[in-house]
């Protein structure tokens, strides 16, 4: 006997039927459910609050993802366009490396630089920590880019870069590290982290008599997580505070934004930033902002996509994940419509647009400001590929590369969705074909299909658009850190 008519104690009868029925007949009793009961198998859970836990899920289950499942035909047709020059490495250097492209970083650098320069008064800052290659600084430096840098060893590549107008941002900066800083005060420009930071810079500062120009990092809301930076509310004390330190000109605002393929979050923290100044910042303290560093980001438009059972940027968790999950427990394949999704996001050119309105309808007050932004990713994805061949056909539908995960740093590819190109039996068809690297963990993975009639032993095989934070977190496990070569 059981009553309340809800799933809950539906859910709850079901597992002590289940329970009964291993029961002898001189065990077997009558099952009744009271509040008290409800209560204690609540707390004899792994969540405080069972219900809410299942509607959350059920939420989840419920989201479609989003992204088409077009084909992505013009990443394809431009590695293509390059077989011969690629094949022409390949046979003189053999394989894997990753493919150094000029013109895909010339293209993409210029493109923002077009968008942004036309829309916001201000300076471009590129994130040295998503390609530090030394091609890729010096390029954007000759585009007009200024380098955003996070640690003393990038301030090092930066100043060998030549560039002459560099931001240092991130938490946890050393006293070696900001006293390198003052060394190059003249070009460097501080964004504090908090106030103990703004302490150090001060004392290091006078010491050496030299005076920096700083800004400060802000979270809000619509942030990820408070790691970074001050809150938004403590900026005004903040500001105050930094007349302590004459040697420290706080000069600007930082505010740093990741992951995004919409531009709404920049719109909606412009807008909190423009009336918070507006109501505790004094016309003196006004005059003082000299620049807003509104980050960076900007996520590339369609050029790798996500599985139905994997995350997206930047939800962690989607629905495929938990019903793959599910099965698996119970020794079942799950079946998915679409093998990917595509991840679509603005262009610069639409970032721009939307941004400089937010700035220009909630900012304009502001008599002496410039706008800053940081990107790295939207830059530097299309400046390098990875090239592997294919060592050993397991099954018809299944090979091992002699190139793994170690050159993207972690399982990029069992959880993103990047087109394997076979440039030995090319195709602008895809099939299915999973593709492992050679390294001794199951979790090395290049992906599940790939453009080829068939692929074969030997087979050269391109991962197009890999320039993003691959190169920079490749790491020497089991095998070597590919070599870099130029196209």
């Amino acid at each position: 006997v059981f009553g309340g008519g809800t799933n809950h104690s539906i859910f709850l009868c079901v597992q002590s039927i289940t329970r009964v029925s291993t029961l002898s007949k001189k065990e077997s009793f009558q099952i009744t459910w009271t509040a008290d009961q409800v209560y204690l198998y609540n707390k004899s859970m792994f969540v405080k609050n069972l219900l809410k836990g299942k509607k959350r899920v059920l939420e989840i289950l419920k989201k479609e993802p989003e992204g088409r499942t077009f084909l992505l035909k013009e990443v394809v047709e431009s590695v293509y366009a390059k077989k011969n020059k690629i094949l022409n490495l390949v046979h003189k250097y053999g394989t894997p490396f990753y493919l150094l492209d000029p013109q895909g970083l010339q293209n993409s650098a210029e493109e923002f630089q077009r968008a942004f320069s036309n829309k916001l008064s201000g300076r471009s800052y590129y994130a040295v920590k998503s390609n530090y290659h030394p091609v890729i600084l010096k390029t954007v430096v000759k585009k007009g880019f200024g380098l955003d840098v996070s640690s003393g060893r990038e301030l090092k590549l930066a100043l060998k870069a030549g560039s002459k107008h560099i931001v240092f941002s991130g938490p946890g900066k050393t006293n070696e590290e900001l006293g390198l800083a003052l060394k190059y005060s003249k070009i460097v420009t501080v964004h504090l982290d908090n106030f103990n930071e703004l302490k150090r810079l001060g004392v290091l500062a006078a010491l050496a008599k030299k005076k920096i120009r700083a800004g400060v990092r802000i979270f809000t809301p619509y942030h990820l997580g408070n790691k970074f930076g001050i809150p938004l509310e403590d900026l005004k004390l903040f500001w105050q505070t930094s007349k302590k330190y004459p040697y420290v000109e706080l000069r600007g605002i930082q505010s740093h934004l990741s992951w995004n393929k919409e531009s709404d979050k920049y719109s909606k923290v412009i807008e909190l930033l423009g009336t918070y100044l507006k109501k505790q910042f004094s016309r003196i303290h006004l005059n003082e902002v000299e620049f807003i560093d509104l980050g960076g980001g900007f996520f590339p438009d369609k050029v790798e996509g996500y599985y139905p059972w994997t995350s997206r940027h930047p939800v962690p968790l989607h629905g495929g994940a938990l019903i793959k999950m599910a099965n698996a427990a119970l020794g079942e394949k799950t079946e998915f419509r679409a093998p990917y999704y595509i991840t679509e996001s603005k262009t610069p050119e639409e970032f721009a647009q939307i941004i400089s309105r937010a700035v220009s309808k909630h900012l304009r007050f502001l008599p002496n400001c410039q706008f800053y932004v940081e990107p790295g990713r939207i830059i530097c994805t299309p400046a390098m590929h990875i090239v592997v061949s294919v060592v050993d056909i397991k099954r018809f539908n299944v090979g091992i590369a002699d190139g793994g995960l170690n050159a993207t740093g972690w399982e990029f590819g069992e959880h993103f969705y990047y087109p394997l190109v076979d440039l030995t039996h090319p195709s602008k068809k895809e099939i299915e074909f999973t593709l492992y690297g050679p390294l001794c963990t199951p979790r090395d993975v290049w992906g599940y299909t790939c453009f080829a009639k068939k692929v074969d032993n030997n087979d050269v095989i391109v991962i197009p658009n890999q320039g993003a934070y691959r190169y920079t977190l490749a790491q020497e496990f089991i095998k070597s850190i590919p070599p870099v070569y130029s196209l």
